[in-house]
């Protein structure tokens, strides 16, 4: 029989040993965990202030809640407003409050030119699609046109459902179009204040943006096919010069 060893000091340090490695649901002594304290805890992220959007942005924004309550846009689709909305969901939802889809054109909210005009004074509401082109003035006209509305002054009478606009009525000599625009009516996401120069010049980019909406697609592929015709050049001058060397 072979004889250990392990002197019993040894064996009482091993025995030690061992014991001292157990898992803790193992030792039924060990004082139930504590909880860390506030201090060590995980603090929560700081808040991500809202990334600025552009004024195209804002713009569809006011386009939807305000301008196609009574307006059309029917050279664009709703779907054509990606770029500038990216929740699909969102879009599908502005659709479908007009029984229509992401590929239907935006049409006017009104059943029939008559009960257009009927709701506006005796004036239909301009299709939006090219206004920003077509309209004498452009843009700058849009934008102070938006701005531009004043209390009627001193001895000047105006016939029912006609406003005071002097920027207006430099294009008609009624002007039936209510005030769109009111302070603070839109809360946008990154905090632009919602003045009515701010919505003017916003809703203004937008229509000038529906008016050209490929206008960066076109730019996009002209710079590629201008790239791929310098790549094409170059290797025709080499391989030119190479032909030529060789001859």
């Amino acid at each position: 029989m072979m004889r250990s060893c392990l002197r019993p000091t040894d064996m009482v340090f091993l025995a030690a040993l061992s014991l001292a490695h157990l898992p803790a649901t193992a030792r039924a002594d060990d004082p139930a965990p504590t909880q860390a304290p506030a201090a060590a805890q995980v603090a929560a992220p700081a808040a991500v202030p809202p990334t600025t959007m552009r004024p195209e942005e804002r713009g569809l924004m006011i386009f939807q809640q305000v301008c196609s309550s009574c307006h059309s846009m029917e050279r664009a689709h709703y779907g054509d407003m990606i770029d500038l909305q990216p929740s699909v969901t969102a879009l599908q939802h502005w659709a479908q409050q007009r029984h229509a889809g992401l590929e239907s054109p935006i049409a006017s909210p009104y059943p029939s030119v008559a009960v257009g005009k009927a709701n506006n004074g005796g004036d239909y509401p301009p299709d939006l699609s090219h206004i920003a082109r077509t309209i004498r003035g452009g843009p700058d006209y849009i934008r102070q046109m938006l701005a531009g509305y004043r209390p009627v002054p001193p001895g000047v009478t105006l016939a029912p459902n006609t406003y005071y606009n002097p920027i207006a009525l430099t294009h008609h000599h009624r002007f039936k179009m209510r005030p769109p625009l009111h302070e603070g009516m839109i809360a946008f996401p990154d905090g632009t204040q919602a003045t009515i120069p701010q919505m003017a010049s916003d809703v203004t980019a937008f229509l000038q943006w529906a008016d050209d909406s490929h206008r960066s697609t076109r730019h996009f592929i002209g710079t590629a096919v201008l790239l791929y015709l310098a790549l094409l050049g170059g290797i025709l001058l080499a391989l030119w010069r190479l032909l030529k060397k060789e001859a």
